[in-house]
């Protein structure tokens, strides 16, 4: 993804979605056998680190003539806009030890609370706690956030059945693994910003994201962006655009 104009990569462990279907055009041999890890994850973040190769007297010459060896390109800054998608205390922690910014959503892991909100908030605090890199860390918060501004009366409709249809979720752990999920944002500008405003993890982050729904036509994602661009972020601090709603609740930075 691009933010503030620079390039910020988003990692995880564990296999991808549908690797069986990619077969040998996503990796050589026995697909079970590869790494999955989070030491996999490590490594990139090694090699993108730019530390020199050798000792202090290993040069090698090339067309670009007698140098240092290192992976190349080298790109100053980016080890510190690597993000960690995380959704448990174990994830939290190990993105804080090893010093990746933190991603998470709207789905996160119940332990020892069946409280969404509870569980992450305390994989906020750990991973803060656990946090050993010498830059600032940055997490940004996810959210599904739907408004109905611009939307016509069949759309708001369709808006509405969508955030039904996954409610029942959002009302207990689901699963062996107790996943918790956070319920969509669906109303107008002024309704989502009420549960902005209310959402306990969002006043502890500086970073949201917002999480567009499944299914939806590219008209109904120009609608909602749109809509979040011109009513909803300039009144959280976004200096992108200036609102012409300067009454809208605004949730401090």
């Amino acid at each position: 993804m691009l933010s503030r104009g620079r390039l910020n990569v988003g990692l995880s462990a564990g296999p991808p979605l549908h690797a069986e279907l990619l077969g040998q055009r996503f990796l050589d041999g026995d697909r079970t056998d590869a790494d999955y890890s989070h030491q996999r994850v490590a490594r990139l973040a090694a090699n993108l680190d730019g530390a020199y190769l050798g000792n202090d007297e290993t040069f090698i010459t090339s067309a670009a003539g007698r140098l240092r060896p290192r992976i190349q390109p080298h790109a100053p800054g980016l080890r510190e806009r690597l993000w960690y998608g995380g959704g448990s205390l174990r994830s939290a922690r190990w993105a804080g030890e090893n010093g990746f910014n933190l991603l998470v959503g709207n789905i996160n892991i119940g332990e020892e609370t069946d409280n969404f909100f509870e569980a992450q908030l305390r994989q906020l605090a750990l991973y803060r706690s656990s946090w050993q890199a010498p830059h600032q860390p940055r997490i940004a918060v996810g959210r599904v956030i739907v408004p109905l501004d611009g939307a016509d009366a069949r759309t708001r409709t369709r808006y509405r059945d969508y955030a039904e249809s996954r409610h029942e979720r959002t009302l207990k752990p689901q699963g062996e693994q107790r996943a918790l999920f956070a319920p969509d944002l669906v109303g107008t500008s002024e309704q989502i910003l009420t549960e902005l405003w209310q959402d306990p993890v969002l006043r502890e982050v500086g970073e949201l994201r917002l999480e567009l729904p499944y299914n939806f036509k590219a008209e109904n994602y120009e609608q909602i962006i749109d809509d979040f661009i011109h009513l909803i972020a300039p009144n959280l601090g976004w200096p992108g655009v200036q609102t012409n709603k300067p009454d809208l609740a605004r949730l401090p930075a």
